[in-house]
């Protein structure tokens, strides 16, 4: 008797003044994850710095996140603490996806292009999809969550730091803002920074959702992020926002929510057309909003450029189903002299179908991931933001020429690592079990 009304009272917990001050000292969960190490600090910096794109090498493509993230790779070495199987499950096709878009590419470019471009091609990527994974990969929730955590404030930064050199510097780096004026900040791109503030603000909200983040964090974030999405000018961004967030809201949120998310967005969309021009940027309205109440999509962003490359990626494909053309060797035969921005066109035209699989790949393993996760019955939340993320991403390759570029795979890898995570510790998240309705079933009364 006395056994089950403990098994019914509730487990003490500290006091909310206390947690909150514990909160305070350690906002990111760095020191209660055991990330305040040597090691632990490096892997944090090199996180905070993957979006920072602008501070890199000027002779060869190594940026400060790099090489913080190889001290770090060092000192794991050294441990004994790398994780070889940094994504759980799907590991396997991970890797099985990363020899077959590389295989496809090496074939073709010792066959049809220059095998000189491989060393670089082969770094590059095999830094960003091998090293990086073992780096991140592989790691309690607790500590994933922090490496989530501080991304998201570095996406905030680099929206904060773009909007400032947009505003008040006088002849900025034309890396940072185009001759256009549209902000390229940190990323040094701007359809890239405008979509990566689309999976800040998925994770935002996902964080939010999930209690890692109060509301107050949210709203300081999220004004900087969507200001900085505008100051891009892109269409893409945009895209990849509205594409996000209603995904998100779709699959995590309870159906009840929708009606009131819909009537939220048509209410932001009546605002942006009657007050925007009082208070959007002005390369927002003339890229984005304007060509899009005009419904002339040709003038809103590059597409009609785009489609050019793509429709002479098509062309190509069918002599390069078996061996492609070879690393970079598109551009050499394009009449417009450029990349087709396309990654998968890109892997199909360059590898050969075999690259393409194994970029399909890439996209699989999560899948794989998320499947377990649904299985296992692991929190649902992390899964489903992952889904999201990767829905941005295969829509996000459809306007991409590459994706070595740190900041495109430390925030997949991110998710990955954290669904994987899940999967080993599910007992870091249970379903809530409800003794105290069992207690009060076997409950007797006596006098």
């Amino acid at each position: 008797m006395i056994a089950r009304r403990e098994l019914a009272m509730p487990a003490p917990s500290r006091p909310t003044g206390q947690r909150r001050r514990r909160s305070g000292m350690d906002p990111f969960g760095l020191v209660s994850s055991g990330l305040a190490t040597p090691t632990g600090f490096l892997v944090a910096a090199a996180v905070i710095l993957a979006p920072m794109n602008h501070v890199k090498l000027s002779s060869v493509y190594v940026t400060a996140s790099d090489i913080v993230a190889l001290m770090a790779f060092i000192l794991m070495l050294a441990n004994r603490t790398l994780s070889v199987k940094f994504f759980g499950p799907a590991t396997a096709l991970w890797f099985m996806s990363f020899f077959a878009f590389m295989g496809g590419l090496t074939v073709s470019s010792v066959i049809n292009g220059n095998p000189l471009a491989l060393p670089n091609t082969f770094a590059q990527y095999g830094y960003s999809l091998l090293v990086l994974p073992m780096i991140l990969g592989g790691r309690p929730y607790a500590q994933t969550i922090a490496l989530v955590k501080l991304l998201v404030a570095s996406y905030v930064f680099v929206m904060v730091f773009g909007a400032y050199v947009v505003h008040f510097v006088d002849n900025p780096n034309h890396m940072l803002v185009s001759g256009s004026g549209r902000m390229r900040s940190l990323f040094q791109r701007e359809n890239e920074c405008a979509v990566h503030g689309a999976i800040a603000i998925v994770l935002v909200l996902g964080l939010y959702k999930m209690g890692e983040f109060r509301l107050r964090t949210v709203l300081l974030s999220l004004p900087p992020l969507i200001y900085g999405i505008m100051l891009t000018g892109s269409v893409s961004g945009l895209f990849a926002t509205i594409l996000g967030v209603t995904l998100l809201i779709t699959i995590v949120g309870p159906f009840k929510y929708l009606p009131i998310s819909a009537a939220a967005f048509i209410a932001i969309a009546g605002v942006m057309i009657l007050l925007g021009d009082s208070f959007m940027p002005a390369v927002f309205q003339e890229r984005v909003l304007n060509p899009l109440m005009d419904r002339n999509l040709s003038e809103a962003g590059t597409f009609s450029d785009r489609a050019l490359l793509m429709q002479e990626a098509f062309t190509v494909m069918k002599d390069t189903i078996f061996v492609g053309l070879g690393v970079e060797q598109f551009r050499e035969i394009s009449v417009h002299n450029a990349a087709v921005h396309n990654t998968y066109l890109a892997a199909f035209v360059e590898g050969g179908l075999i690259s393409m699989l194994g970029l399909i790949g890439f996209f699989l393993s999560g899948i794989i991931l998320i499947w377990a996760a649904i299985v296992e019955r692991a929190n649902r939340l992390v899964w489903a933001i992952t889904l999201v993320v990767l829905l941005i991403y295969a829509a996000a390759f459809n306007m991409f020429p590459t994706f070595f570029a740190r900041f495109w795979n430390v925030p997949w890898i991110l998710l990955f690592s954290l669904t994987a995570a899940t999967l080993r510790q599910p007992a870091s998240h249970p379903h809530p079990p409800k003794p105290q309705i069992s207690v009060l079933r076997n409950k007797r009364v006596r006098p």
